[in-house]
């Protein structure tokens, strides 16, 4: 499939910059959630403990 059909979309280099950084907070985001979801025990501690 070529894309040379679909027009350009041309922006602005700070709405670019922008949503560059927005993106990366948000890829940043579900990587420190994913990280803090796999340190969690499997099972509460409460029952671990006895």
């Amino acid at each position: 499939m070529s894309l040379r059909f679909l027009p350009k979309l041309t922006l602005p280099a700070p709405v670019r910059l922008l949503g560059r950084f927005l993106l990366g907070l948000a890829i940043g985001a579900l990587f420190h959630y994913m990280l803090y979801r796999f340190s969690l025990p499997v099972q509460p501690f409460i029952y671990v403990a006895f």
